[in-house]
């Protein structure tokens, strides 16, 4: 797709008009990518098209955000504030959004890629969002009831976002602590090792080289974690890890658990193991040492 390089002064004035309401920025990038087709000013003409949608308390600054920023769930973007989103970009950059193109898109790394693809005269590469109920994920995961804290997940990529919603009658509010139920950090921990679990137990395949088969899932560590809120009875937690690397039989992820959009927790690096455990002990153990795995670096 290449922008016209010769922009009309009634297109221009029309541009004009039309996002007035806009950034002095997000304007002046329109009309450079409209009159020279640079397609390094594309995103910020985005960015601030959407940032115009916002609400007051959702209002901030796009670049800032990550990928997996959603349009509905943390930009609360409705059905039709998306559609007057769509229509801005196609008169913004010159191209057209079919429905079945705009279905796709739930998340701020959908609008980033497929605008990109757009630009570029490139197939368009919308990622799919795979959701899991309870019922589904305790028939993947290892860990069952009443063990078992993700109640529904979704998988996207290399982002899995989790839930679990603390009813109240989990077996270990009766010790933690007396006439003041807290969640234990380490709930919170498993929490996030089973999200990790259920993504490498999903995506695993598609990111090394051989076909695998997992037989042993092993929490190996978990560095750089941080607390920022207590967690009490009726909180419904919300864990997003992102894979930042992998290499069987090691995954590493980062990310963070929040509860009604508030920071409870961030951890910069949670790694697993994958894969067939017992050729790692075989490899790394000697007939005198005791049994241990010694796993290799990322």
């Amino acid at each position: 797709m290449t922008a016209n390089k010769i922009l009309s002064p009634e297109i221009e004035a029309r541009l004009h008009e039309s996002f007035k309401r806009n950034s002095p920025e997000t304007l002046e990038a329109i009309l450079q990518y409209r009159k020279t087709g640079d397609t390094s000013v594309v995103i910020v003409a985005v960015h601030g098209i959407i940032e115009r949608y916002l609400s007051a308390e959702k209002s901030m600054h796009l670049a800032e955000s990550p990928d997996s920023t959603r349009l509905a769930e943390d930009l609360s973007i409705d059905s039709l504030t998306m559609l007057e989103i769509v229509m801005s970009i196609e008169e913004a950059l010159d191209f057209r959004i079919d429905n079945v193109e705009a279905a796709g898109i739930h998340t701020l790394g959908h609008v980033r890629s497929f605008v990109d693809d757009k630009v570029h005269n490139r197939p368009i590469r919308i990622v799919e969002t795979k959701k899991y109920n309870c019922a589904e994920i305790s028939l993947l995961l290892p860990q069952q009831a009443p063990f078992m804290f993700v109640d529904q997940a979704e998988i996207e990529g290399d982002a899995i976002r989790a839930s679990y919603l603390f009813k109240g009658d989990e077996f270990f509010f009766a010790g933690h602590f007396k006439d003041g139920p807290v969640v234990p950090a380490s709930i919170v921990c498993e929490a996030i090792g089973q999200t990790g679990c259920l993504w490498l137990l999903e995506q695993a395949q598609l990111h090394v080289s051989e076909p695998i088969n997992i037989k042993d899932l092993l929490f190996v560590g978990m560095e750089s974690i941080r607390f920022h809120k207590r967690l009490l009875p009726g909180d419904e937690i919300h864990t997003e890890l992102r894979l930042t690397k992998i290499r069987e039989p090691l995954a590493v992820f980062e990310g963070t658990v929040k509860v009604a959009g508030q920071l409870v927790a961030k951890l910069e690096c949670l790694t697993l193991a994958f894969g067939d455990m017992q050729s790692l002990k075989s490899e790394n153990q000697s007939p005198e040492s005791p049994a241990q795995v010694v796993l290799p670096t990322v």
